[in-house]
């Protein structure tokens, strides 16, 4: 990672910080990024993007999971939002 990537890490870390799970908003269709927790340490899933049911599960947009394990410890929303049907899409394809 160079300099100045590390710069605008810093940068996007500072504007968007980490949030407690307690305050996610369920069933909105926010994308967000998650923060989770294993036994070395805390990571954040790079690349990956996450959306919160209203049933009060986690769910993977691509490839499509639905999250259990690591467990999430905190979240940042992505301001983008998904549609209804575009959820139900990917939950359907775990079935």
């Amino acid at each position: 990672m160079t300099i100045k990537e590390r710069q605008e890490r810093e940068a996007h870390d500072r504007e968007n910080p980490w949030r407690p799970m307690g305050t996610a908003p369920r069933g909105t269709g926010l994308i967000c990024d998650l923060l989770f927790d294993d036994m070395a340490g805390h990571f954040a899933a790079e690349g990956l993007q996450f959306f919160l049911d209203a049933d009060g599960d986690w769910y993977q947009i691509d490839p499509p999971r639905r999250v259990y394990s690591p467990n999430p410890i905190n979240w940042r929303p992505s301001y983008v939002r998904m549609t209804p049907e575009r959820r139900n899409l990917i939950k359907k394809r775990l079935a």
